[in-house]
């Protein structure tokens, strides 16, 4: 007798699927399980395994942004204040000092002081002798410093905080499952293949929405929908220092540029960080002589520092809004849009692009709330209020 084995898929059930885990993903997660939906969160990794998992910690306060891209330094600074408030077990309130060094950084610390005031950003200049004695590590050469709202975030402790808080909602999350298809009826996705990457078992999700949360990924899960999304994948490295170097994140007082910037995360000192655009978003590497130049250049911040012992190197990449004017990723924005690809005939997809850890609180509001603008449903976001713990 021949007997035939039939295998069935299985099927899930969510108003909401989330593709992508890492901080925007799992926030936007948090938002949707609070305003009621039924959601369904898949990463084809872990948590925060990818670009998530990859950047410096930095809490931006948005000065840092204020002269070139003030509309994400707004962002930032409100966010900031934000995330201190609602999420203290994993934010450090370290502070942070612009510090001029060279004369074309007395430039710009013109420039910075008047944009902060300008846009609201707290902003104070020190006496060089009262920043040396705070941070007796930095350039004796120093001439003029300014205290920002600067501190640092666990990236980690951040994203667990928030899931935990969607679990406790009942919200699912698949990690170690790839989506590998979409189907669609009248210009709406009504399921997602995945493919459980562990057993190779594919599931079904049925869904009412679907948000494209993939970071880096974010133009192969649209070109999946059959969708062009223009993106600027940009790689930065970063070394950790074995001893923390100071106790407020450090930024040189100029344009941002390489090893301009040096963040405290309680142990070490993460010091960052290149800006080099790739098309391998799976497998960038740090190389040699951007270890060499990341510490070169932060030789005038701390001087011998190129001297500390390196506990490890490693590297992201930055998924930026792909922009006409230039793809200078020192120059292209650190703000997101949110895409609605009912302009692409598919009514029920958006995807979340650009950003930055930061302000993913703010993404994942404009996100949920692009969701109840579509399906006519009136639901107000408490993620701002709402203390994560």
């Amino acid at each position: 007798d021949i007997i035939l084995l039939m295998t069935t898929k299985s099927t899930l059930k969510a108003d909401v699927v989330i593709i992508g885990g890492g901080i925007t993903g799992v926030g936007i997660a948090r938002d949707a399980a609070m305003r009621g939906f039924k959601v369904v969160l898949v990463e084809k990794g872990e948590l925060g395994s990818g670009t998530s998992s990859y950047f410096h910690g930095e809490l931006h306060s948005g000065a840092r942004y204020a002269v070139n891209d003030p509309q994400s330094a707004i962002e930032c600074s409100t966010e900031n204040q934000i995330l201190k408030r609602i999420i203290k077990d994993a934010v450090h309130d370290t502070g942070g000092m612009f510090l001029a060094i060279s004369k074309s950084d007395l430039e710009y610390a013109d420039l910075l002081f008047t944009q902060c005031k300008m846009i609201g950003i707290p902003i104070e200049e020190i006496s060089v002798e009262n920043a040396i004695k705070k941070e007796p590590n930095i350039n004796p050469q120093v001439q003029r410093a300014f205290l920002v709202p600067d501190g640092f975030i666990d990236g980690a402790k951040a994203i667990a905080l928030n899931k935990l808080t969607a679990e406790n909602l009942s919200a699912q999350f698949l990690t170690h499952h790839q989506v590998v298809g979409f189907n669609k009826r009248d210009n709406r996705i009504d399921t997602i293949i995945v493919n459980d990457k562990k057993t190779n078992e594919e599931k079904i999700i049925e869904c009412n929405f679907v948000i494209n949360a993939a970071g880096a990924w974010a133009s192969q899960i649209g070109q999946l929908a059959g969708l062009n999304i223009q993106l600027v994948t940009n790689k930065g490295s970063m070394i950790v220092l074995k001893n923390q170097l100071s106790k407020s994140v450090l930024n040189r007082c100029r344009a941002s540029g390489d090893g301009d910037i040096l963040v405290p995360d309680g142990t070490h000192s993460i010091l960052g960080t290149t800006s080099i655009n790739v098309t391998d978003i799976d497998t960038h590497e740090t190389e040699k002589w951007e270890i060499e130049k990341l510490l070169n250049e932060a030789e005038q911040l701390v001087p011998g520092i190129s001297s500390q012992a390196v506990e490890r190197v490693y590297a992201g990449v930055r998924p930026l809004i792909s922009s006409s004017e230039s793809e200078d990723g020192r120059v292209m924005t650190r703000s997101f849009q949110i895409l609605n690809h009912k302009k692409d005939n598919i009514e029920n997809f958006i995807s979340v692009v650009g950003g930055k850890f930061t302000i993913y609180r703010l993404m994942a509001e404009k996100a949920v709330d692009e969701i109840c603008a579509n399906l006519n449903i009136n639901k107000t976001c408490l993620t701002a209020l709402v203390d994560i713990e």
